[in-house]
């Protein structure tokens, strides 16, 4: 059949209409004055200087998504791509996720910030008496319960959520209550416990039903197999002290919980940097409060920015810093800036947000230790704020190079301060026995042919003699964690009592008492 002329030009008309449609709604939108070949440049050389195999970035600007792309590739050696799409563990990004469930937990009137924790879980309980009897969600989720992580208990002792809050609960604090901010997993594992309950469910039913499915987070998960089992996930990698890249295994972590098992995409990771700008809106949906989730991204704690902490927070950037509930909160060159990284085995996460300016960026990567993340993001900031141009590559190389520089200088002192042509007090076969601590629980201490062994929870140690009645523990098993604890330094020291035995060790940092026959 033939077309008039102008009833072709109007069908035409139409169809420019519907492809220009649907270009702009599944590109990115471009921001004034943003020029996307700056993060291009920077990724590509952040993945070469820091041998990172590959990166996802994602950049919102004013509600829109104005860069997503990802970069290298999903394997080292391998060639699927990384794209927006590849799934990668946002570790504890995670905790941002479950600290916005207990704020709208909040909005529901199902609780307060200030509530005791045991009010919400009967069984949480700290070995100090006044944290014990005071301790609050709040505190649960900016880090002042005066204790410190004990990664061990959930990394390598126990793989159930409810014992590693129990074992946690009765491990030794490192200050008193409230009176120091200090980083650690298992308060999050904890809310995350408490928000899955007023779900009817666990963590994981939670953040799906409340954050992923309202987001639209089709790609995005909350336990280690789901987030796997993507068929296009990236594949971690561990950068050894050797300056070596391995492929190793995920983490299988999900008795965490809500300390870091979100595994999910830059793409869909956009909704979420579009949701926290947008003051708990989304789409024209609210789904929190602007009050309540203001109060996440409000300081609960000043921090100081020392140690491992200065290389993500550098004090050339940053003048004060704090933690709200589940972000840092800093300034960034003169604007308020909300964040948190995540780091796993092989993977580590950057998330930056500038709610003053509508901005958030994020990224991830599949290598750690790397600073990938943090270079790609700051200069994305720069960019997008307007800001003078640093040279964040070289920058992070440098502060990586001497973090490795000073773990391998304090390896040799540790060696230079050894006592030579010393050996141990009693025969190896007189340190045999089971040890215990009461969070930490036993400790095996067994003899194989000359050498001492020690099995504690999935790990198993070979104990080289050091000096007098010290070992340097080195591992054994399980193999596919030797790879990733070349930075690490395991200590054992026997304690006599006064007959002559072996009545406890200094494992861990803790002190085990040898357990009656």
């Amino acid at each position: 059949m033939m077309v008039a002329p102008a009833r072709s030009g109007e069908i035409l008309m139409r169809c420019c209409a519907v492809l220009f449609a649907f270009l702009f709604a599944t590109a990115p939108a471009r921001a004034a004055g943003f020029d996307p070949k700056i993060i291009d440049e920077v990724a590509e050389k952040a993945l070469k200087e820091f041998s990172a195999p590959g990166c996802a970035v994602v950049v919102v600007k004013d509600g829109e998504v104005v860069y997503l792309k990802g970069f290298g590739v999903r394997e080292k050696g391998a060639d699927d791509k990384v794209t927006p799409d590849t799934v990668f563990p946002i570790a504890s990004c995670s905790k941002a996720f479950t600290a916005t469930l207990l704020a709208m937990l909040a909005d529901d009137g199902k609780l307060k910030w200030d509530d005791k924790v045991r009010d919400h879980l009967d069984y949480f309980r700290l070995s100090d008496e006044l944290a014990d009897r005071d301790v609050t969600l709040r505190d649960l989720l900016c880090h002042r319960t005066g204790m410190p992580r004990h990664d061990l208990l959930w990394a390598a002792l126990s793989t159930d959520g409810a014992d590693v809050i129990k074992r946690w609960g009765r491990a030794a604090p490192s200050t008193s209550f409230r009176s120091k901010w200090e980083y650690a997993n298992v308060p999050f594992t904890t809310a995350g416990v408490i928000a899955g309950r007023y779900e009817k469910g666990t963590w994981a039913d939670a953040v799906k039903a409340r954050i992923f499915a309202p987001l639209g987070m089709t790609s995005t998960s909350a336990t280690w197999k789901e987030g796997r089992g993507r068929p296009n996930h990236a594949t971690p990698h561990y950068y050894g002290l050797d300056k070596s890249v391995s492929a190793v295994g995920w983490d299988e972590i999900d008795h965490a919980g809500g300390a870091g098992c979100v595994n999910s995409s830059a793409r869909d990771l956009a909704a979420w940097l579009r949701f926290q700008l947008a003051g708990g809106k989304f789409d024209g949906r609210r789904l929190l409060t602007e009050r309540a989730l203001k109060e996440t991204h409000t300081p609960q704690m000043l921090l100081l920015p020392e140690g491992p902490f200065a290389v993500y927070l550098p004090p050339k950037v940053t003048r004060f810093a704090g933690y709200g509930l589940g972000w840092f909160v800093h300034d960034y060159r003169g604007v308020t800036c909300v964040s948190h990284g995540g780091t796993l085995t092989g993977f580590r996460a950057q998330c930056m947000l500038v709610p003053e300016k509508k901005v958030g960026v994020m990224v991830l990567c599949n290598l750690r230790p790397s600073l990938v993340c943090e270079a790609v993001a700051k200069t994305a900031l720069d960019a997008l704020l307007e800001l003078p141009a640093e040279d964040w590559v070289a920058f992070h190389k440098t502060q990586l190079a001497l973090t490795d520089f000073n773990t391998a200088a304090a390896k040799q002192r540790r060696e230079t301060a050894r006592k030579r042509d010393t050996k141990p007090s009693l025969e190896l076969s007189r340190f045999v026995g089971g040890y215990e601590e009461r969070a930490y629980g036993r400790a095996e201490v067994t003899v194989e042919g000359d050498k001492l062994h020690v099995k504690w929870g999935r790990y198993t140690f070979r104990a080289e003699h050091y000096h007098f009645d010290t070992f340097t523990l080195v591992p054994i098993e399980p193999k596919g964690d030797i790879v990733s604890l070349d930075r690490s330094t395991f200590d054992l020291q026997f304690r006599l009592g006064t007959n002559g035995e072996a009545e406890g060790m200094k494992f861990l940092e803790q002190e085990f008492r040898r357990a009656q026959k």
